[in-house]
Order: structure tokens, then C-alpha cells, then sequence
């Protein structure tokens, strides 16, 4: 699609920029969806996108705005007028304004709080005021609220009056005097109940809901299990205070999801935009990683020291060093991304750990006894030699089933020490089981070779 806006619509928005049709250009991106809009737009160089933003309807301009990167709408705003700025600011949902805060430095941010009216500017401080990554956070005070004594008749003439500025009116939340979470209802129920019906006897009591201090993640796991289009937040004291929509949850998914990649590659978290992090912190942040698996590495040097006799006695067992540890290292990669991701996603508990070490070794051994017996066929046709394919097919069997074993306990022991299991990365796992599948080739090679010796 983008490549169509490209092709078909630039060109003609290039000409009306040239001609300074601007009444032109107004009207032909009043039509446009926009997210159409904001790839159009990033195909311009600044000056015109600048002019062709500021040509956008009110109703329009926030929502374009809130759809760019981070970064693009920090060079945005450093082209805007004041007066636009806080026009723009106003006009943002209060979630994607604090998302935009968030991201922006902390002398900016404290300027452009300075241009909210004072209710927003209170909203504002509120909702960034609560822990990062927290459901508080990246909720919008901006829903629909009923009261429980209310007829069907004044809720319809109160979503009227107050749905233009909530994020959604599809699921209303009815609340009491004190603001107290007492039940909820959708837009399809309050429709189709009588206008002498009361709020009460339509709206579900059993409410699933999340707090403020609820970690995002979590919320995200709430919204899958229910598919609801939104949920609502409630502070320490039930009171109803935001709501999470699924389009901010979509955002937490790709976060998340970015975040464990990162940790499991052995990387420390960024935040940042690739384009965006320097050099120097490009480095530092992998560095880390890399220099405690260079000292883990040194192991293995000791291994092939002390070893060194069977090795010289029998070089024919240096040829498949690469084949033992790569493929420990790989099943101990894949075993761990798949434990990683199951218990991210609830899909496991680490409480099943039993049930799962004794799933995994069944699959070890049946990978093991594949491989295995692979190796042997390859050993035996390429050396012709007896006792060295036995050796290197008997080890790559057990190599391969301790490092499915060692990919999934090490997750799971994560877990029960309350650390995030990503931290636990490939690389790391690999290392480990390079070194751990020296030690048994060496071993089962040394009394191989000992039994046919004698």
C-alpha cells in the first residue's frame, strides 16, 4: 500500500505544493485515512511536510500526529509555533500525550507542560506520575462513565454529550458517588434496552479490571484473555480513575516483545530508535554481555588443555569438536526460547516445572537419537574408523538431550528466583553448553577408547 501512495498520490501532492494550491492540498488530505496520511507525509522533505501538517482539519491533526514516530514528532514540534504546539498538545489523547513525554527530554517535556490549560496540565502530571511501565501509565482518563440509578434514555443523552472527547464509547463503566468501579455495560446493550430501563439492570457486576500499579505486560495478558477492546483501571481504593485501550496495548505487545528479544541476544534494553543511539552507548550496551561470554569462553581452553592426551592419542576427535558444541548449543537455544516465550505468555507456570523437565527430556531423546545416529553415519563414512563414529554419535545423543535439559531449567530457575527469564540469553546458554559438551565427548571418547584399546 505504501509503495502505491508513492507512486500515485506523491506526485500529485508535489504539484500542488509547487502551485500553492493549498486549498487543493487541504481538500485532498481531508479524505485520506489517517495513517495514509502520515506515510504521504514522511515521503516530503521537512519544510513541506510541515506546511502540508498545518493543512490538516483540527479534528484531524492530533490523530496524524499521534500515528509518527517518536522521534519524527520531537522534529516536528521544534517547527511548530507555540501557539500550534499547544493546540496540538490539547488535542491529544491524554495516553499518547503522556507516551510522547515519555520519550521526549525532560527540558522539553517541562516547556511543553507549561503551554497545557491547567486541567490538562494536571492530567498531564497524573499520569506521569505513576511507575513506568505501569498500567497507570499508559491509561486515558477519557472514558464513558453511567451511574447505576440513571435510565437507559439520560445514559444515551449522556454519551451524546460526552462521547466526542472519550477514546471509546463502545464500553461504558458505571460507577457510584465516590467513583467506585460498580459494573459495566457495552453500546450495543444500552441501545437495545428500553428507554425506561435502568443502567442497573443491564450492566454486568462481574468486572474485569486491573490497578494503576499493574505492570503493562500484565494488563496486555488481561486484554488477550478476555478480548476486550478496553480496561478499566482502578486506584487502591476501587475508585475508576482511566481505562487501557487495545490500540495502547498493541504498543506494550511490540515493546515487550522488542525488550525480551534484546535481553535474550545478550544485549542490555534500548529504548531508543536504532538510528537514534550513538555510538558509544551502541558499544557499551552490547559490550557487557560479550566480555563475560569471552571469560566463560576461557573455560573451554581449559578443557581442551587437560584433555590434550586423548586428543593427541586419537586426532581424529578434533574434526567434530564444532559439530558436539554447536549442536548443544543450538537445542539449548531453541528449548529456552520456546520456555521464554510460553512463560511470558501464560502459557505455562513455572509451578509445572516437573511436568515440563520430563516433556523436554523426551524430546532430547528422541532429538538425540536422531542426531546421534546422523553423527555416526557421518563419522563412519568419512574416517572409517569404529570406536571414533561410536564416540562422537553416543555423545552427540547425550549432548544434545542435556542441552535441551539446560535450556529449559535455567528459564524456569529464573522464574522461581523472580528474575525475568530473559535475562537468560542464547549466547550465554551456548557458551554453557559448549563447554559442557567438551567435557562429556572427552569423557565418553577416554573410556571408548580405553574398552577398544584393550
Amino acid at each position: 500500500m505504501e509503495i502505491q501512495w508513492q507512486k500515485i498520490f506523491l506526485p500529485e501532492i508535489k504539484e500542488l505544493i509547487e502551485n500553492k494550491d493549498f486549498r487543493g492540498l487541504r481538500s485532498f488530505l481531508r479524505e485520506l485515512h489517517p495513517a495514509d496520511i502520515v506515510d504521504i507525509l514522511r515521503e516530503l522533505d521537512p519544510t513541506e511536510r510541515v506546511m502540508s501538517f498545518r493543512l490538516l482539519d483540527k479534528d484531524k491533526i492530533s490523530e496524524v500526529f499521534a500515528l509518527f514516530e517518536y522521534t519524527e514528532q520531537e522534529e516536528l514540534l521544534k517547527q511548530f509555533t507555540e501557539h500550534h504546539t499547544k493546540e496540538i498538545l490539547t488535542q491529544m489523547q491524554p495516553d499518547d500525550r503522556t507516551q510522547l513525554f515519555d520519550e521526549l527530554p525532560a527540558h522539553i517535556v517541562e516547556k511543553l507542560l507549561k503551554l497545557l490549560p491547567p486541567e490538562e496540565w494536571k492530567e498531564a502530571n497524573e499520569l506521569l506520575n505513576y511507575p513506568d511501565n505501569s498500567a497507570g501509565r499508559i491509561m486515558t482518563p477519557e472514558y464513558v462513565d453511567l451511574q447505576t440509578d440513571m435510565t437507559i434514555g439520560k445514559a444515551l443523552e449522556h454519551i451524546r454529550q460526552t462521547g466526542p472527547d472519550r477514546e471509546t464509547i463502545y464500553i461504558c463503566y458505571i460507577v457510584d458517588e465516590t467513583k467506585r468501579l460498580r459494573g459495566v455495560t457495552t453500546l450495543k446493550n444500552i441501545i437495545l434496552a428500553s428507554t425506561d430501563q435502568f443502567i442497573r439492570d443491564i450492566m454486568n457486576e462481574n468486572v474485569i479490571y486491573v490497578r494503576t500499579t499493574d505492570d503493562q505486560e500484565s494488563v496486555a495478558q488481561v486484554v488477550q484473555k478476555y478480548d476486550f477492546l478496553a480496561v478499566p483501571v482502578v486506584d487502591h481504593e476501587d475508585r475508576l480513575v482511566g481505562i487501557v485501550t487495545v490500540d495502547d496495548i498493541l504498543d506494550v505487545v511490540q515493546e515487550e516483545v522488542t525488550e525480551d528479544f534484546q535481553k535474550m541476544a545478550g544485549i542490555q534494553t534500548i529504548e531508543e530508535e536504532y538510528f537514534r543511539i550513538g555510538f558509544l552507548r551502541c558499544v557499551s550496551n552490547r559490550i557487557p554481555w560479550l566480555v563475560v561470554l569471552v571469560i566463560a569462553a576461557t573455560i573451554s581452553q581449559t578443557i581442551l588443555r587437560n584433555y590434550s592426551g586423548i586428543l593427541s592419542s586419537a586426532i581424529a576427535l578434533t574434526y567434530f569438536i564444532p559439530m558436539l558444541t554447536g549442536s548443544g548449543g543450538n537445542t539449548g537455544s531453541q528449548s529456552s526460547t520456546l520456555i521464554i516465550r510460553a512463560l511470558a505468555t501464560g502459557e505455562v507456570k513455572s509451578k509445572e516445572w516437573w511436568y515440563i523437565i520430563v516433556r523436554e527430556l523426551k524430546v532430547g531423546i528422541a532429538l538425540g537419537f536422531i542426531m546421534g545416529f546422523t553423527a555416526f553415519i557421518i563419522a563412519i563414512i568419512s574416517l572409517g574408523q569404529t570406536a571414533t563414529s561410536l564416540t562422537v554419535g553416543i555423545s552427540l545423543f547425550t549432548v544434545v538431550c542435556v542441552g535441551n535439559i539446560v535450556g529449559v531449567a535455567i528459564p524456569l530457575f529464573f522464574r522461581f528466583v523472580r528474575l525475568d527469564p530473559a535475562f537468560v540469553s542464547a549466547p550465554l546458554i551456548a557458551t554453557l553448553l559448549d563447554a559442557t559438551g567438551l567435557v562429556i565427548y572427552f569423557e565418553i571418547a577416554r573410556r571408548i577408547l580405553t574398552i577398544t584399546a584393550s
